[in-house]
């Protein structure tokens, strides 16, 4: 009588845990919509962002919380491809990182030229903790760097609760190993066994995602694009004024037009022994025309 009762508690307290695991599902759906949209940041608001963080740590208050993800993106134009994409292979091994992605293809010059220039995109991951020192580096890269995006997500909040749900459904499997262990018929062992599998497969999806987010916190994914240009200009922007866009239209001109020599240049060397043989075929007819022409005024 006394293990029936001992059972019994044991499965109201199961029943308990997991309304409490229920309740804290719903409550953290709602705050994982509002806070991931909150904390979002696109390009122009890094810079704000980075000065109430240092606001924050002269003042000691913590404005964000522990756990945060990071992302940074950056697009690069070089003279010299192979140069720059091996500075930026170096600088990934000195700081401990590695590229997670890398995609290189080509494209044609602009200005009726068919020479074809390089791009390759990166996807980084470099620890969160050598950020910083990282682009830092990345400064003096023999590139002009045309677009930078830095973005933070405060992910606090939902990792807490997280951790909170994985500690009551461990002690829910540890409660049901306990009842298992009283249990005397084949009903009940199936009924706890059942429970005990939804449990440990509910408390292993949230440790994976816990795993997954604490990746995504210590490394910071740094999405780049190297792109060879012909030339790079010197100005850019809404700013920039009449004259300077003349000049720099006149400056591409000539380059479209150096390159487009080349080619014309590099197709009359291949086409050059067509335009011999082409060129002693007409020679032979005309030879040969011309002393019919003779030999009928002679008769």
């Amino acid at each position: 009588m006394m293990k029936m009762i001992r059972l019994m508690t044991g499965l109201i307290g199961v029943f308990l845990l997991t309304a409490c695991v229920g309740t804290g599902d719903s409550s953290y759906e709602d705050r994982d919509t509002s806070d991931g949209a909150s904390y979002s940041m696109d390009d122009s608001s890094a810079g704000d962002m980075d000065m109430v963080e240092e606001e924050s740590a002269v003042s000691g208050e913590r404005l964000i919380g522990e756990k945060v993800i990071r992302t940074v993106s950056q697009e690069y134009e070089t003279l010299d491809f192979t140069r720059t994409t091996d500075y930026v292979r170096a600088t990934v091994e000195t700081h401990d990182a590695f590229i997670e992605y890398s995609y290189e293809s080509s494209y044609t010059g602009a200005g009726g030229t068919s020479r074809q220039y390089r791009v390759v995109d990166y996807t980084l991951r470099v620890p969160t903790d050598r950020l910083n020192a990282f682009l830092r580096d990345l400064e003096g890269m023999d590139a002009y760097k045309t677009s930078e995006q830095m973005g933070t997500e405060d992910v606090t909040q939902f990792y807490r609760d997280t951790e909170a749900r994985v500690a009551v459904l461990a002690n829910k499997e540890d409660r049901l190993n306990e009842l298992l262990e009283l249990a005397d018929t084949i009903e009940e062992i199936i009924q706890i066994e059942d429970s005990l599998s939804e449990t440990i497969a509910e408390r292993e999806s949230l440790q994976s995602q816990l795993d997954y987010y604490d990746d995504l916190i210590d490394y910071t994914v740094v999405r780049m694009s190297v792109t060879e240009r012909p030339r790079i200009a010197s100005e850019r922007g809404e700013g920039v004024s009449f004259f300077r866009r003349v000049q720099e239209a006149f400056a591409d001109s000539i380059y479209a037009f150096y390159y487009i020599l080349q080619d014309i240049t590099v197709f009359l060397v291949y086409a050059l022994p067509f335009i011999v043989v082409i060129g002693l075929v007409i020679w032979l007819i005309w030879f040969i025309r011309r002393r019919l022409t003779r030999r009928n005024k002679n008769l």
